[in-house]
């Protein structure tokens, strides 16, 4: 079972952005996680975007490549927001 948390993702709302460091909203690592028949990721697997950059990732496509062209590892982040919360 994936793990949903309304109080997580709300947690990440207002933190810097990874890529630009402006307030931000959560966004889904779309491959954290296999796919499971139409189902997101775990929120575990969320960091954090502005908007501008959150909608320049999903219009790019691939999200793998988009990531690596920021030289940013979002599993990294995803791991250790997701510790952070927990404690």
């Amino acid at each position: 079972m994936r793990f949903r948390s309304k109080k997580y993702i709300k947690s990440l709302h207002g933190k810097p952005c990874l890529v630009c460091g402006f307030a931000s909203e959560a966004h889904h690592v779309t491959y954290a996680e296999p796919n499971a028949m139409g189902m997101k990721v775990g929120d575990n697997w969320c960091v954090p975007l502005c908007h501008a950059h959150h909608m320049e990732l999903h219009n790019f496509g691939d999200e793998r490549l988009w990531w690596a062209m920021q030289g940013v590892d979002p599993i990294e982040h995803a791991t250790k927001l997701f510790k952070e919360f927990e404690q």
